[in-house]
């Protein structure tokens, strides 16, 4: 045109602008708009609306407001499209109190909001988890005449169910029906996903094949949503059929779909089918991240398994991922799970050389190894070093430090700890209170430990197997077996199951007291329980016996 010498009008100024915006040159639609007024055009709503939803697709929100308030100031009145565009910038950035705020002015404006300005608005309120409020948008909406349509329920049904709320999204997605709404993938997907994380894994996959029964076709969403459901119940022959579904229906596994599934054979410990997957993503064209080298190496370190996952970690920087905090808390702890804390210190100042702050969790993991390590000094250097880098000591910290004085006999240091966690606002959980009450126990203060059992039940925490073999073996070694047996008796009633060492400190109690027909009659109980007898039972036994019968075995 302009070889031709035909001078562009506004309405092709306009397309050329908007062909920019679309393919996310918003700078050359930029130096079009300077030029606008060269050839005697005045930009028009179009061309401002235009340019701002450019803006706002690339996340810039303060040119994108700062043109809008060019456009007042030129006297070009923004019209609805104008609203709702930056409404949805600012709510795409979680920017909702300027989108309520650009709302008045709206209304101020005499601009009636319509059914897209309150979808926009509402999904923003979901996803920062203000249900009540999105809900009161929609009761509002529908009392102005606004009809709701399927963008509307699934910001609706998304937000609900990422809150837990399964029961009022299943109201919503049954609503839709009654207000002949046609749920699309995106609101099966959700659906399907709240299910699965609500364990009704059954009722996701009547939803999955009723999808298809109506032509919707399943996602990558829908498929890792229901794979998730798969692995969360163990089934993962089925997470991995459904895999293998999904390539022959056209539907491209991502990066999700597999850290999924590796997860799962991760956490059922059968670590070979998860490095099959692992090294199949490539052939997929799925690059891993650093959450699945994560979960890979977490999966070898509970496994003891540590050159395994020294070897993925040293790897990942061959494949452009950088390590984080998380990477370094897996391999620090286990390295200090298995007592190696030379190599847990070396990862710790690696962590500094490359500028990644260590969080509560890698103290946690260092305070516990150089706790049950018996280097106490070092544990007690890493406590005070966190108030230092600003990070607060949580529950598990402490827990750990007392333990670990527990074991060490230091039951004033623990105590003085327990007090502290309460100057904190730090509730202490059964694992604090369980490691006092062994303290406390084997140290032969049954008194103590007594008032800190008969505590826990007012301060909402119940005592588990531990709290109950750590008293019973207290009261066992004190010869008060009656007592012991009482409490053993009483475990059934309160949902907590004998295990091995409460057999053993029982059927050793009974021994050490001459009462060797009672410990006889706790191991052949044993069995029905499904309980095998170790080492220490059978030691016990044999113990008893020999006094049973006069030293004569």
């Amino acid at each position: 045109m302009i070889e031709a010498d035909i001078a562009p009008d506004l309405i092709t100024l306009n397309i050329v602008i908007n062909c920019h915006c679309q393919r996310g040159r918003v700078d050359y639609a930029f130096k079009v708009f300077e030029g606008m007024e060269a050839h005697g055009h005045v930009p028009d709503v179009i061309t401002f609306s235009t340019l701002i939803k450019g803006l706002c697709r690339e996340g810039r929100m303060e040119d994108a407001v700062k043109l809008f308030n060019q456009m007042v100031s030129r006297k070009q009145v923004p019209n609805l499209f104008t609203y709702n565009t930056l409404l949805d910038g600012l709510c795409k950035l979680g920017k909702a109190r300027q989108a309520f705020g650009l709302l008045a002015v709206m209304l101020i404006k005499g601009h009636e909001p319509d059914a897209i300005t309150f979808t926009t608005l509402m999904d923003r309120l979901c996803k920062e988890g203000k249900l009540q409020e999105a809900n009161k948008l929609l009761h509002h909406m529908l009392n102005k005449g606004y009809d709701p349509d399927v963008v509307t329920y699934n910001a609706l049904i998304n937000g609900f169910c990422k809150e837990g709320k399964l029961d009022k999204a299943m109201n919503f997605f049954y609503e839709m029906s009654s207000r002949s709404i046609h749920p699309d993938v995106v609101t099966y997907s959700a659906v399907i996903d709240g299910l699965c994380k609500d364990d009704k894994l059954q009722e996701a996959r009547k939803l999955f094949y009723e999808m298809t029964d109506k032509n919707i076709c399943p996602n990558v969403v829908t498929c890792n949503a229901l794979i998730y459901g798969f692995c969360k119940e163990g089934k993962l022959d089925e997470a991995r059929k459904l895999l293998h579904e999904m390539t022959g229906n056209s539907i491209c596994p991502d990066v999700v779909t597999y850290s999924v599934i590796i997860d799962g054979f991760c956490k059922k410990g059968n670590l070979e089918e998860a490095i099959e997957l692992f090294y199949e993503m490539p052939n997929k064209n799925i690059c891993p991240d650093v959450l699945l080298y994560n979960t890979l190496i977490d999966g070898f370190c509970k496994k003891s398994k540590l050159g395994n996952a020294m070897k993925l970690f040293r790897e990942m920087p061959s494949k452009n991922i950088r390590p984080d905090v998380v990477t370094y808390s897996v391999l620090i702890d286990g390295f200090c799970k298995e007592s190696k804390l030379e190599e847990a210190m070396k990862l710790f100042y690696e962590m500094s050389s490359k500028n990644i702050c260590p969080n509560v969790v890698v103290y946690n993991a260092l305070i516990d190894g150089f706790s049950k390590g018996g280097k106490f000094d070092e544990a007690r250097k890493f406590f005070h070093e966190m108030a230092d880098n600003n990070i607060c000591p949580d529950i598990v910290t402490y827990s750990v430090l007392i333990e670990g004085f527990c074991k060490e006999d230091k039951l004033e240091e623990a105590m003085k700890l327990f007090h502290e966690m309460s100057s904190k606002n730090l509730c202490p959980d059964v694992v604090t209170y369980s490691a006092l009450i062994d303290g406390f126990c084997k140290a032969g203060n049954l008194e103590e430990a007594r008032k800190l059992f008969h505590e826990m039940p007012s301060k909402n925490i119940c005592p588990n197997v531990v709290t109950y073999s750590a008293l019973i073996d207290g009261l066992c070694k004190a010869g008060k077996l009656n007592e012991a047996m009482k409490l053993f008796r009483e475990m059934p009633s309160k949902n907590i199951c004998p295990n091995i060492v409460t057999y053993s400190v029982l059927v050793n109690g009974f021994c050490k007291g001459g009462k060797f027909e009672e410990a006889k009659k706790l191991f052949h109980e044993m069995p029905n329980k499904d309980i095998c007898a170790n080492v220490v039972t059978y030691s016990a036994l044999i113990d008893g016996l020999r006094k049973a019968s006069g030293g004569r075995v």
